[in-house]
C-alpha cells in the first residue's frame, strides 16, 4: 500500500514540474514580443509629438515606424502603418505576430496607436 502512495506523489510532482517547464518555456517566448510591441507603442506615440512639432510628412513616420520595428524584431511593413496628418498627427499599427511553438503556431495581434493635436 505505501508504494502506491509514492508513485502518486511522484507522478503528481512530475505533472507539477511539467506545467512549471510550459509555464516558463512559453513565457520565454510570448514576453519578448509584448515587451517589444510595448516598446513600439512608446515610440509611435513620442513620434506623434514629435511630427506635430516638426512638421514631418506621413511618408517619413511612417518609415520611421517600419524602421523601429525592424529593429526591434517585429515583422511591422508599410502596409501595416497607417498615418494621417493634418490638424492631428495620427498613426495607427495593425500586425500579427507568429509565435511557433514546436507544437502549434500562435498568432498574436497587435493595434496599437498614438494622436497628437496641433499646438
Amino acid at each position: 500500500m505505501r508504494r502506491l502512495e509514492d508513485g502518486k506523489g511522484r507522478l503528481k510532482a512530475l505533472f507539477a514540474l511539467a506545467v512549471v517547464a510550459a509555464t516558463v518555456y512559453l513565457s520565454i517566448k510570448i514576453i519578448p514580443v509584448y515587451v517589444n510591441n510595448y516598446d513600439l507603442h512608446n515610440h509611435i506615440q513620442d513620434l506623434a509629438i514629435t511630427a506635430t512639432v516638426s512638421h514631418m510628412s506621413a511618408d517619413k513616420i511612417s518609415k520611421d515606424v517600419v524602421a523601429y520595428a525592424s529593429d526591434l524584431g517585429l515583422p511591422v511593413t508599410a502596409d501595416n502603418v497607417k498615418v494621417a496628418v493634418g490638424g492631428t498627427v495620427t498613426i495607427n499599427l495593425d500586425y500579427t505576430v507568429p509565435i511557433d511553438l514546436r507544437f502549434y503556431t500562435l498568432m498574436l495581434h497587435f493595434s496599437p496607436s498614438a494622436e497628437n493635436r496641433q499646438i
